[in-house]
């Protein structure tokens, strides 16, 4: 059963993957890639955990990133971007941290399956990806997954495309991105 249950995943991955609007993806890369801004990411939950990751492979690229609450998290600024990540762009601690830094002017970009959702509303730009959400919504991505877990993938490995695009812009090599990894493993 379990190489069953490893090719439905694979091909709702496939299936939602290849769906992504590609200049909706080149202006987050644009976005991510302004000199002289700081990002910060917010999610909750797994996909908070999803997140993370972002952070340490895009450090590697030399983007100035760091997630909402971290301890080493600086303030925002008009000129910084804010990545809110939500399935259903309704959950509450990263609707308000976009609502407080849109106080500060900062550029707010939804990542999420909910177009015209409440964080959706209030962002300057998004990444709408197909998929399940909390909400249960009719017009959803039927995924044989519980709850988000469909979007928690795509959002991990969004961040490992993305990161591929850099380094093809670039021209980098994998050694160019291990000058910027950890090296007191």
């Amino acid at each position: 059963m379990t190489k069953n249950w490893t090719k439905l995943i694979l091909l709702e991955l496939n299936d939602t993957l290849l769906a992504i609007d590609e200049n909706k993806m080149d202006d987050l890369i644009e976005e991510l890639c302004k000199k002289e801004r700081k990002v910060f990411v917010v999610g909750v939950g797994r996909v908070l955990i999803s997140l993370k990751s972002w952070v340490k492979r895009l450090c590697h690229m030399g983007i100035d990133i760091n997630f909402v609450g971290s301890e080493t998290e600086k303030p925002i600024q008009n000129t910084d971007l804010l990545i809110v990540a939500s399935s259903s762009g309704e959950s509450i601690f990263p609707y308000q941290i976009a609502k407080k830094a849109k106080k500060y002017n900062a550029n707010i970009f939804y990542i999420g399956c909910t177009k015209d959702s409440s964080i959706d509303q209030i962002s300057n730009n998004r990444l709408i990806l197909k998929g399940h959400t909390k909400l249960s919504n009719v017009n959803e991505y039927k995924s044989i997954q519980p709850m988000s877990t469909l979007f928690e993938q795509q959002l991990f490995l969004l961040c490992d495309i993305i990161a591929l695009e850099i380094m093809h812009k670039n021209s980098w090599n994998e050694e160019v991105v291990k000058e910027k990894h950890a090296n007191l493993e």
